[in-house]
């Protein structure tokens, strides 16, 4: 995956989910993270790079942060990792559905 697109996505992931970065922050240190608070708090406005090990350090503590209720992991947006695929989503040929 793209790091842009990596970034995007986390970013993204964490501001659905309203997650306190302090707490992330502490979370991503716990797993191994190196990178300071202030550059999550910049990764994650698309302010700042961080290399791919940081990264997917930071997707792994936004996955498990992101859901401590246990729900589905197919129910939530989860934060991709540097080797995740890119899925495109495919319109229907048929276009919408209409009730005319």
């Amino acid at each position: 995956m793209d790091e842009n697109d990596q970034q995007a996505l986390t970013g993204g992931v964490i501001k659905e989910h309203d997650l306190d970065l302090a707490q992330l922050w502490l979370d991503y240190i716990a797993l191994g993270g190196n990178a300071t608070q202030q550059d999550v708090k910049e990764y994650s406005a698309g302010l700042t790079r961080l290399p791919s090990k940081e990264r997917d350090i930071l997707s792994q503590a936004v996955n498990e942060y992101s859901d401590p209720a246990g729900r589905p992991r197919e129910l939530l947006a989860m934060a991709p990792y540097s080797d995740s695929l890119l899925s495109l989503v495919r319109k229907d040929p048929a276009g919408p559905q209409t009730s005319k």
